[in-house]
């Protein structure tokens, strides 16, 4: 009993995302009817697929069968030659089967993402940034890295200047910004830029940033000058009407203590003089003011699926929110959505604050200058759907506000 088994074309080449086929051709070599397996054995086996995967055949009966390769588009399957083998296994005897070779070569394909954390600097003299570059092609990465932006009032130190990654990993580079030109008092400036990254054969791959450019003296600095000269003003007058007069009554009456003392003893006929005593001032003040509150919200662990700004007992309150920062640690895809929950009784229905694609970030900060509101019985929540079903989502969003 046995078989005899030839592959039709010994190499084969596929590209990623893509399918190819070769055919091998079993006989029945031996007596009786018997049915053969065919089996992909190597690191091909995960995506390559025989059809039929069994044979029944005759006594010197052959037959021909189909294997399909179709490598995924991942970095984890590498460009090069990669070796397969069919085993060919009677089902009469197990002992006679036998495995034909050949060599399947996987195309290259390159897939870059890259992003600045943050994506926002702040700075009067300089800022820093950093760039994550992402491997996600199958062949390694070598890039090149440059910066501009569009006004020319920056100027730029990249750490290293170029890059290399391996499939499927991630290197840095520090960015270093400073402005050419600064300023001691005013608004802040925005300035944005783009940092390239150069690849052989590949346009330019362009990642926006922004520096916002603060004054070299610290806003709070005319404010806290203007309150000091009102405090020693203020001083210099409690000074000159309070202190100063009790100073002097103090001296009148350390004086006029021993005269009056020899007027008595001159005058032991008369009667001894009564003396008088004053009294004190009180003074109170009192003060308030809005609270800060910052809660994470995180839809992975339950624990948070839905925040509710309340009081300090425990009652529902109104919300100015200001900030809001994402986290994806993971490099998750899919889509983040943050919904504003009606409150009991509203019938306008939730309504969608952001919807965020995960693949376009890591990090992400939102400042507000006009703030959102979130009406007393209001909540947010954090909803993620991911890319594939049954695939992780592990993002989070830390926001926070004014309780008013």
């Amino acid at each position: 009993m046995g078989a005899t088994a030839t592959l039709t074309t010994k190499a084969a080449t596929v590209q990623p995302g893509g399918e190819t086929s070769c055919e091998i051709r079993v006989r029945n070599s031996g007596t009786v009817v018997d049915q053969f397996t065919l089996e992909v054995l190597g690191d091909a086996a995960g995506w390559a697929i025989v059809e039929p995967s069994t044979l029944s055949l005759f006594p010197g009966a052959e037959a021909t069968a189909r294997i399909r390769f179709k490598p995924p588009r991942v970095s984890s399957i590498q460009a090069k030659a990669i070796p397969f083998a069919v085993r060919v296994r009677s089902r009469e005897d197990a002992r006679a089967s036998m495995v034909e070779e050949g060599v399947v070569e996987v195309g290259a394909f390159q897939d870059t993402f890259a992003e600045l954390i943050p994506r926002t600097s702040r700075g009067s003299i300089s800022a820093r940034a950093q760039l994550a570059l992402d491997n996600r092609g199958n062949t390694r990465l070598n890039a090149r890295l440059t910066a501009a932006d569009p006004d020319r009032k920056l100027n730029f130190t990249i750490s290293p200047p170029g890059l290399v990654a391996e499939p499927g990993a991630a290197t840095f580079a520090r960015v270093r910004l400073s402005p050419r030109q600064r300023f001691l008092l005013g608004p802040i400036r925005t300035l944005p830029y783009k940092v390239f990254v150069h690849q052989d054969g590949q346009p330019p791959l362009a990642v926006d940033g922004a520096m916002i450019q603060q004054g070299l003296l610290p806003a709070w600095l005319i404010p806290a000058a203007v309150g000091l000269i009102a405090l020693s003003a203020l001083l210099l007058i409690l000074w000159l009407t309070f202190f100063q007069q009790a100073i002097k009554s103090a001296a009148v009456a350390a004086v006029a203590s021993p005269v009056a003392s020899a007027q008595a003893a001159a005058k032991s006929a008369q009667s001894a003089a009564s003396s008088a005593a004053g009294g004190g001032t009180q003074s109170g003040a009192a003060g308030g003011g809005s609270s800060l509150q910052a809660q994470r919200i995180d839809p992975t662990t339950g624990s948070n699926p839905a925040f509710q700004p309340k009081k300090a007992d425990g009652s529902p309150a109104e919300l100015k929110l200001t900030d809001l920062i994402f986290e994806n640690p993971n490099a998750n895809s899919g889509t983040l959505t943050l919904v504003k929950l009606a409150a009991p009784g509203d019938t306008s229905g939730d309504k969608i604050l952001l919807k965020l694609r995960l693949e376009n970030f890591r990090d992400l900060d939102f400042h507000f200058v006009t703030p959102i509101d979130v009406a007393k019985g209001e909540k947010l929540s954090l909803q993620c759907a991911p890319a594939v079903s049954g695939g992780a989502c592990d993002a989070a969003v830390l926001v926070s506000g004014n309780l008013q």
